[in-house]
């Protein structure tokens, strides 16, 4: 007759830190993904914030030119015309001339209501806004301007303030 089979305590020590180990392995990878994303984040937003600063040079006031102020994600349907303005400045940069290049958008939001944030404070001052991932801090409100999304990164026009 066979007795049955009783793991030591070593097994299970063995076991357990088996189990630690992956999860912090998982836990490690899922941060550095984080942090990558978030580092696309930043560029697009410095890409951005040239082109706005380069239309602004050009037309006198950031997109839209007919209004005073105005906000919202570029990448939604109905903010088309002003992104097409955005665009038009991004691609006369040498990273944007080939059209295989895409409009910056959020690598893991793109095209929600989580995407990059454009606020035209004034005719003559902005703010670019993005919801980081490994640095969340929700320290941006939007719902001044109709937005329903608190972000972690801002690039003003008159002065860079990452929060």
């Amino acid at each position: 007759m066979k007795t049955p089979y009783h793991p030591s305590a070593t097994s299970w020590v063995f076991a357990l830190a088996a189990v630690l180990f992956v999860g912090l392995g998982t836990w490690a990878l899922r941060l550095q993904a984080q942090q990558a994303r978030d580092t696309i984040r930043k560029h697009d937003i410095e890409d951005l914030e040239h082109a706005l600063l380069r239309s602004g040079r050009l037309s006198g006031t950031y997109p839209p030119e007919h209004l005073p102020t105005w906000c919202g994600t570029l990448s939604a349907p109905e903010h088309a015309a002003v992104r097409a303005v955005v665009e038009g400045a991004l691609r006369r940069d040498e990273k944007y001339t080939k059209p295989e290049k895409p409009f910056p958008s959020d690598p893991r939001f793109a095209g929600t209501d989580r995407d990059y944030f454009y606020w035209k404070t004034s005719p003559v001052s902005f703010e670019l806004l993005a919801e980081l991932e490994a640095d969340a801090n929700n320290s941006r409100d939007t719902s001044l301007c109709g937005g329903k999304v608190t972000y972690d990164y801002s690039v003003m026009s008159t002065q860079r303030t990452p929060f």
